[in-house]
């Protein structure tokens, strides 16, 4: 594929890939608007028991496959077939093991509720293992706007299904059965978009070559997977539900930004990185840009959360939500970095890497456990602290193989943030002074601050002219003239 080619395909793959991001997790977060005000804390923080046990479960069915699929440069019919019927033997076994393992879980937090909505939980899994293959056709083909399509219609509905049940007065269980709504239906969605079908033909040694490379993601998977969700189990067994559920619900919100934009980076940067690998001057100057255009998003969006929560929360999810405002105060700091992360990863995998992608994944989550398992001792707060921390060792690791690989490190991707971190600072101080006014409404304070904001920042990155604003500046022009001219055509 020609360079101009894959730049053609690479934009129209971001294009598609932003609007899925931003409609789909604009419509998830809708939804949980209309579930937070109806369900309660417990609910939420009750699900999220569960999540440790279902994540885990979720990466052992993937198995890395996904990955070392669209990494090749060429697939063969009898690995997608071969890879298709194990990663559906696999959410078989593993759905079956967890439904044996149910009555252990609700035990375990003495909440008997538990147990009937693992076996729901684990009959999600088997469903979606039924959507892998097809929906990786599509990635590899960077042919998101089916991807796109398919994933809002499945929101959509799952999420109207989700808010009547919760009406209904059906509590946990509206959340449980969204989940596996979504899955049934974008599955049935990709079979039915997808010529794609399975045969009857398990190649060993095709698994066996796959998995030299999706092994190291697997157990990396795992760790990330066992990380990131092993607060939930913490404060889930030594705190409350409700506890759980106001961290829960605070570590979501703050995602929501950091979500769309890795979802983006994710499903374009990686197949992208992986058809120029053999370029490393290019994909030093095109990790760059992705780099500065994603902080340039999400700098505003984490501090602005930081500053507004109090209002946020209040608007957004009702009084009863607001013990979770300093939570969700300092976990946007954790949430900083977060698009680094993803890009910094994507370049290591993208170029190969992955048992060297293991061992970076082993270092970061010894790292974080140990500072998790300190700050357990001391409260909710220095957990979502530790959260903070971590997040600081993980870029500087990540970053660190990224200046060796293609001479783009941590300093220089410091460096080239800086400028966007000081406007966005900037940014920060005047949107917290609209607070020292006589504004009491959360509506009124909230619409000021925003738009003070806004303006805010985008002067400062026009007038000194940051190059990842100016790039996105000259690039919504192009589109808006053509648009017109088309339309005058």
């Amino acid at each position: 594929m020609s360079a101009a080619s894959l730049h053609q395909k690479a934009v129209s793959a971001t294009f598609w890939s932003a609007i899925d991001a931003f409609v789909r997790q604009g419509l998830q977060f809708l939804v949980t608007l209309f579930l937070a005000r109806i369900l309660s804390p417990r609910d939420f923080g009750t699900v999220g028991l569960l999540s440790v046990f279902i994540g885990l479960a979720a990466v052992v069915v993937d198995s890395g496959f996904a990955l070392a699929l669209v990494q090749k440069k060429e697939v063969s019919d009898d690995e997608l077939s071969s890879v298709f019927l194990f990663n559906l033997g696999t959410s078989l076994s593993v759905a079956a093991l967890l439904c044996c393992a149910a009555p252990w879980i609700a035990a375990f937090y003495a909440m008997p509720v538990l147990e009937p909505l693992t076996w729901l939980l684990a009959a999600n899994l088997v469903v979606g293992a039924l959507g892998t293959i097809q929906n990786l056709l599509l990635s590899r083909k960077l042919n998101l706007r089916r991807q796109c399509i398919i994933s809002l219609t499945a929101q959509t509905i799952s999420g109207a299904f989700a808010v009547l049940l919760a009406f209904r007065g059906f509590g946990v269980w509206s959340l449980g059965i969204q989940t596996l709504v979504a899955s049934i239906l974008n599955t049935l969605l990709l079979w039915v978009s997808s010529s794609w079908r399975p045969r009857l033909i398990f190649s060993i040694s095709a698994i066996r070559s796959l998995f030299r490379f999706s092994s190291f993601l697997l157990l990396s998977s795992l760790l990330d997977t066992l990380f990131g969700r092993i607060n939930s189990l913490i404060i889930g067994k030594f705190y409350s539900a409700e506890d759980l559920g106001y961290y829960s619900r605070a570590d979501n919100t703050r995602l929501i930004p950091g979500a769309m934009i890795s979802s983006i980076i994710t499903r374009v940067a990686f197949p992208f990185l992986a058809a120029s690998q053999n370029d490393k001057s290019y994909l030093a100057n095109g990790l760059r840009r992705a780099a500065t255009f994603a902080m340039m998003i999400n700098f505003p969006l984490m501090l602005g959360m930081a500053v507004t929560a109090p209002s946020l929360v209040v608007l957004l999810f009702g009084e009863k939500w607001s013990p979770c405002v300093p939570y969700l105060q300092i976990l946007s700091f954790a949430g900083l970095l977060w698009p680094l992360h993803v890009l910094n990863l994507s370049l290591l995998t993208a170029l190969g890497h992955s048992n060297l992608f293991f061992r970076i994944e082993v270092v970061k989550k010894v790292a974080g456990i140990l500072l998790l398992s300190i700050a357990s001792f001391f409260g909710i707060t220095a957990i979502a602290w530790s959260a903070v921390l971590a997040g600081v060792v993980a870029f500087v690791l990540n970053a660190h193989y990224s200046g060796r690989l293609v001479g783009y490190g941590p300093w220089r991707q410091v460096a080239d943030l800086v400028p966007y971190a000081n406007a966005a600072l900037v940014m920060c101080l005047c949107t917290w002074s609209i607070t020292l006014t006589p504004l009491v409404s959360p509506v009124m304070l909230l619409a000021v601050q925003i738009l003070v904001g806004s303006l805010v920042y985008v002067g400062l990155c026009f007038v000194c002219r940051l190059p990842a604003f100016i790039d996105a500046w000259t690039l919504l022009r192009s589109l808006f003239f053509h648009h017109r001219a088309r339309v005058r055509a």
